[in-house]
């Protein structure tokens, strides 16, 4: 056994089995509330990965911790590494510190980010960019000729601004949080519709009137699609898909963790 029983881990949380991972209600939410994917990674320590829309590290940690418990981590796995408590300590310290470095440069790029948008305008809607794509300048802004757009996360708090010169090169900020964090407009209600970037979106939003989420990539896209499902499970969610190969396998696991339908170009509507 290369690594944990998915089938006897679901049947035992209430969880659901989904390709290489099996979402579960995470302990302290409701049991409707599967925000916890338990993933098949072989390559790792235990041979699993556990990630929590609906919560954090402390939140991932203690599910790892009730997985183990309970018997369901092989002891061929859980024995294939042996550190001494030396080493074993000095591995959690440098995590830590590696850690803390990054969340001391996703804070920074925060406040650089609050700072820029403060000294913005709302962008205007002859902005080269905005003219070729043929979108709306909604919830973008504009400091000279670059175009802001806000990042938040699923409570609102700013993260991250990707900039878009007038040729369309597109930047983040440098150390600042990608993962988790989206640009969206408009104020869901029974539909959602969620893609990679904000052109996409934005056109979707103009041609159908829908409120819309842009993850910014393809990796973030499925994380983004699971928190949100998480947050509003009753919401109907609709995942426009790039068209390319990293497009349509983001939409495909998007849709894997969350139910949602894959519409490619132009098959979208308000109806």
């Amino acid at each position: 056994m290369s690594g944990p029983d998915l089938d006897a881990i679901a049947t035992r949380y209430g969880g659901k089995i989904i390709g290489n991972e099996c979402r579960i209600p995470t302990p302290g939410h409701s049991s409707r509330d599967r925000g916890t994917v338990i993933r098949l990674v072989p390559d790792a320590p235990d041979g699993f990965l556990v990630n929590c829309f609906n919560g954090g590290r402390a939140e991932a940690l203690a599910v790892k911790d009730m997985v183990r418990s309970d018997g369901f981590v092989p002891a061929l796995v859980r024995n294939r590494q042996h550190f001494t408590q030396a080493q074993s300590e000095a591995n959690r310290k440098a995590a830590i510190a590696r850690n803390a470095e990054r969340l001391a440069k996703q804070d920074e790029a925060a406040k650089v980010a609050r700072q820029k948008l403060e000294q913005s305008n709302l962008a205007d809607q002859g902005h080269p960019y905005l003219s070729r794509k043929r979108i709306a300048p909604e919830r973008l802004w504009q400091s000279g000729n670059w175009l802001l757009v806000p990042m938040t996360d699923i409570e609102g708090s700013l993260w991250n601004i990707q900039t878009i010169r007038p040729n369309g090169e597109k930047r983040f900020l440098a150390g600042g949080r990608t993962k988790g964090v989206f640009w969206w407009e408009g104020q869901p209600d029974a539909r959602l519709v969620i893609g990679e970037g904000v052109a996409t979106v934005a056109a979707v939003r103009r041609a159908t009137g829908l409120p819309v989420v842009a993850a910014m990539s393809a990796g973030n896209l499925p994380d983004v699609a699971a928190m949100i499902h998480s947050k509003q499970p009753d919401l109907e969610l609709i995942i426009a898909a790039d068209d390319d190969k990293a497009g349509i396998e983001a939409a495909r696991l998007a849709s894997q963790r969350t139910g949602a339908l894959i519409a490619l170009p132009g098959e979208i509507s308000n109806g």
